[in-house]
């Protein structure tokens, strides 16, 4: 007797430019630009997904772009922390932000759970919880997500 389970699980693809300009002990520069093509992907306990967008994983000056996706075609505004060295270590630190732009979802295939998620001129803001440093991002690109079942 042959029995099959099945597992969820999630395909994702895409790659986002982002642009971080802010300000740092009062001073308004152009922090960094960067592009990202590896994204994380975690389930969400609650339901849905959770998406990690990062620049230089793992060392002090890590920038991280999240979204969670509760609701597939309505994305939550994304979120956005930087790593900091103190003597204690590596701290995160996070910003309070607030989009003025809107994540153009589509869905790919009707049949099929295929999302694409686009970022065109993708407008963030928001003030560090623990200093006054502010940071703008500008994001472009997109990513593709396909929840699959997966044989076990």
């Amino acid at each position: 007797m042959n029995t099959s389970t099945e597992s969820r699980a999630v395909f994702t693809v895409g790659s986002l430019t982002i642009d971080v300009k802010g300000t740092l002990f009062g001073k308004y520069l152009g922090l960094t630009r960067y592009t990202t093509t590896a994204s994380s992907v975690h389930f969400n306990p609650l339901g849905g997904y959770d998406f990690f967008f990062r620049d230089n994983d793992g060392l002090s000056s890590e920038r991280t772009l999240s979204i969670s996706l509760r609701d597939l075609e309505v994305p939550s505004p994304p979120r956005y922390s930087e790593s900091v060295v103190t003597e204690r270590g590596i701290l995160i630190y996070d910003y309070a932000m607030e989009s003025s732009s809107t994540i153009e979802v589509t869905k790919l295939d009707p049949e099929q759970s295929l999302y694409r998620y686009a970022f065109n001129d993708f407008k963030l803001s928001g003030k560090a919880v623990r200093t006054n440093d502010t940071r703008e991002l500008t994001c472009n690109g997109f990513f593709l997500l396909q929840e699959l079942t997966w044989p076990l």
